[in-house]
């Protein structure tokens, strides 16, 4: 921990007392034990006590249980996380606090799927405390919200704190390390047994702790130190609140946490499209050269993202009159370039630079708005623009100001906003200095939320300004029922092989941590990116829920056409290849709203894992929702690798267009321009008509591609919706839904069927695709049959051109 200078957090003794305020209490939360990422508090230092004496559980439906302390403790949990109790739906499952055998978790046949240490559950240290259950031989874990130190988390120490990862760690350990705690922490941790899956929420917003067997032991009896017999999560102080959650399946449990924490609101369409970012884009000469290049190329792209140099001396809430030329020839600008479809998204930093006369600064200070130190004055740390004060989003009126003064910029025409350095980062000043609350709440106490606060005021200020309009916010830190209000990005990551490696299991660890909409910067923020690697990127994650292209102005540029034109080339297919997909990826959006089901998923959360195909050590391949799975080359010049397929199913490929059995490893190859992306046997996959070289949209209009092999256990089926995708009118039932059925029978007729569900946005157009091995389409409506004409149809995929049939087009 770096020594503390004086400097504007201190006062000299004689004008207060020094290092506190008046009342203030000795330090809660742990802070001086939250730095010491790689230690945590022991078992060996805790003194239990029998849960049925310390604890208390609360059965709230369809298997979420609460347990809490029966005795308050001294420092209340200031959480501003929003959580929902299930509204219905049974439990299969209760807890129990027994006396003699501890905390048990026992399914309807009373069988034990979970236990405390008998003598050993429930400790108490001083302020701290903590729960330890039994480590079983099959137990394995996963989840930790953003985590880099691989995919699966047996035998780890983690510590829950928010951190800026190149501020904060060596450098060789950010550049070719596994650093954490990383930027968004959510103590949430799965357990899994055999194919049963549990999971522990500690709802705490400071430091919380968590051992998943290390080579910590608690027990004097084991003086070897190798036997692993607890794992145990806990907290430095609070009253003790955990939530237990049965899956028993990953995807129910995932699916039961996202509705807990709150699931992803349905954002607008254009945020799940292409955007391009740079640190040193600054003004509109800037964003009218992109917007030229784009359309010269063909290039299909629906946002404009600007870093910090489009701010008047970095300044937030403002734009530089020497590159905008004052606000109204900035609002005509900003409205130039959304009549072509760019979406411009600004920067806002939660460091207000102090200076008087600045608006900004004058009214945090008279009105009280900024978090204070121990002097009763604002604390003062530095960013961008130097000495900042930095907002107290601890308190609902200043989320209020806050607020107001987004939807005054957000009035200028700005499209979104992306909300940074909310870790917070506070550059050389100690955070400790740094309290909530007018200074009545510790810095630890809503250090790991901060973000959380800042984009709840970030979304209702644009909701304040364009009421009918779906906003989108952008968060680099966030904590518990973040993803209510703002999609993340993993952060300052770097354009090298190994951070391209770790964007699959830091995302999907996102995803399985109610964290759904999430991404890395493609290409990798720092450092100067390659050829190859740029095309590594964008074949890796054009599919990934956000999709951004960001760098740093110091590093080379990264737009497509930097490479080279055959390079160009390839970059410019993924780029219009993922508007080709984004009526599915539209849907999973849909999904995820209305029941919480994961987009990005791990391939054993829909597949079973079995000894002879270990799907949960699979950390390089992933599905997109349901019907995808993507396996990419993440190595340095390979131009091949295995592929596991799930069992169960047969996996078409789009790269080479061949159908294979599941339950088996085949090796593919993949040229420069492809990648191994498979979609599942039984799938009526809804795609984008045609190449898109343009982002706009019309969700009514669609490509039914069906991937089906003859007798498929089921056929296929899919529910398709389709909306303005901008507005909130699809809750007012302006949303047409038709569910499609498939069925393919061994003399190659297909048979197509479709009921409307609803038709309160208009009637869908849809053309049915199909592949060799189909040799007519039949649509069937009630007891008619209706033979359709079909063409030759070809498109690329990931590979070669995928030859087919496309039908005429059906209205529904």
């Amino acid at each position: 921990m770096p020594a503390r200078v004086p400097g504007p957090n201190f006062v000299a003794r004689n004008s207060c007392q020094f290092g506190s305020i008046r009342g203030y209490p000795p330090e809660p939360f742990g802070l001086s034990r939250a730095l010491y990422f790689n230690k945590i508090q022991h078992p060996a230092n805790f003194v239990f006590e029998r849960p049925t004496d310390a604890l208390v559980a609360a059965d709230l439906g369809d298997d979420v249980h609460r347990i809490r302390s029966r005795r308050h403790a001294r420092w209340k949990n200031p959480s501003q996380a929003v959580l929902t109790a299930p509204a219905t739906g049974r439990s299969a499952h209760r807890v129990v606090c027994g006396r003699r055998g501890g905390l048990k978790i026992l399914n309807s046949a009373g069988r034990t799927v979970l236990s405390g240490v008998p003598g050993a559950t429930f400790g108490r240290n001083g302020d701290a405390w903590l729960v330890q259950f039994r480590l079983e031989p099959r137990m394995q874990f996963y989840g930790l919200g953003e985590h880099s130190r691989a995919f699966e988390k047996s035998g780890q120490r983690v510590k829950f704190w928010n951190t800026d990862l190149i501020a904060d760690f060596a450098w060789d350990e950010v550049r070719l390390g596994h650093p954490n705690p990383m930027y968004v922490d959510v103590p949430w941790v799965i357990v899994k047994r055999g194919n049963f899956f549990l999971g522990l929420l500690v709802h705490h917003p400071g430091a919380v702790f968590m051992d998943l067997g290390s080579n910590f032991v608690w027990d004097e009896s084991n003086r070897t130190d190798r036997d692993r017999r607890s794992f145990y999560v806990g907290a430095p102080d609070g009253e003790p609140e955990l939530y237990l959650i049965v899956g028993p399946t990953l995807a129910g449990l995932t699916r039961k946490f996202q509705r807990l924490v709150g699931c992803t609101p349905l954002p607008p369409l254009w945020a799940l499209g292409y955007q391009q970012c740079r640190w040193g884009y600054a003004g509109p000469r800037d964003l009218e050269w992109l917007d030229r290049e784009l359309r010269r190329r063909r290039i299909p792209c629906d946002g404009l993202w600007l870093d910090i140099d489009h701010m008047d001396r970095l300044k937030v809430f403002t734009f530089a009159p020497r590159l905008w030329g004052g606000p109204a020839r900035t609002r005509r600008t900003l409205a130039s370039l959304a009549s072509r479809g760019r979406r411009v998204v600004p920067i806002l930093d939660p460091g207000v630079k102090v200076e008087p006369g600045y608006r900004i600064h004058d009214e945090g200070v008279t009105q009280r708005r900024f978090c204070l130190g121990p002097t009763g004055r604002p604390y003062v740390g530095f960013a961008w623009p130097g000495q900042t004060y930095f907002p107290d989003f601890s308190r609902a009126d200043v989320r209020a100001w806050w607020a107001a003064h987004v939807a005054e910029f957000a009035r200028t025409g700005a499209g979104a906003a992306w909300i940074d350095m909310n870790d917070p980062s506070t550059g050389a000043a100690e955070m400790d200095d740094m309290r909530f609350d007018r200074g009545r709440q510790p810095h630890a106490a809503y250090h790991n939320q901060y973000a959380l606060g800042m984009a709840q005021a970030t979304r209702a200020g644009f909701l304040a300004a364009r009421p009918e309009e779906r906003p989108f916010v952008l968060s680099r830190s966030a904590y518990l029922s973040s993803s209510r209000f703002a999609a993340v990005w993993t952060g300052d990551n770097l354009s090298n092989w190994h951070h391209l490696r770790l964007a699959i299991p830091v995302t999907l660890g996102l995803a399985l941590s109610g964290i759904p909409f999430c991404g890395p910067d493609v290409c990798g923020f720092g450092l100067d990116v390659t050829r190859e690697l740029a095309i590594a990127w964008h074949k890796l994650q054009f599919l990934f829920p956000f999709f951004r292209n960001h760098n740093s102005r110091t590093e080379r540029p990264q737009e497509p056409w930097q490479f080279g034109a055959a390079a160009e080339r390839i970059l410019t297919h993924y780029l219009r290849l993922r508007y080709k997909f984004l009526p599915y990826l539209y849907q999973l959006f849909i999904t995820q709203e209305e029941r919480g089901d994961a987009i990005l998923r791990p391939l054993f959360h829909d597949f079973p894992d079995r000894a002879a195909q270990p799907l949960a050590k699979i950390s390089d391949q992933f599905l997109v929702g349901p019907s995808l799975m993507q396996a990419p080359l993440v190595i340095e010049g390979a131009d091949r690798r295995g592929v596991v397929l799930p069992g169960g199913t047969a996996w078409f490929s789009l790269a080479t267009g061949r159908c294979h059995d599941g339950g088996q490893t085949i090796e593919v190859q993949a040229g420069e321009d492809s990648t191994p992306l498979f979609v599942r046997d039984g799938t009526l996959l809804a795609l984008r008509p045609g190449v898109p070289h343009v982002a706009a949209a019309d969700l009514r209009t669609i490509e039914l591609h069906a991937f089906l092999r003859p007798g498929t256990r089921g056929g296929a089926r899919t529910t398709y919706s389709a909306d303005d995708g901008i507005s909130f009118a699809y809750r007012r039932g302006e949303r047409s839904t038709v569910d499609f059925r498939a069925r393919l029978d061994d003399s190659g007729t297909l048979e197509i069927s479709a009921a409307s569900i609803s038709r309160g946005y208009g009637p869908l157009s849809v053309r049915i695709v199909t592949y060799p091995g189909v040799r007519r389409v039949v649509f069937v409506d009630g007891k008619r049959r209706q033979p359709l004409a079909t063409e030759r149809f070809a498109w690329r995929a990931t590979g070669r051109e995928l030859a087919g049939r496309r039908s005429e087009t059906l209205t529904f």
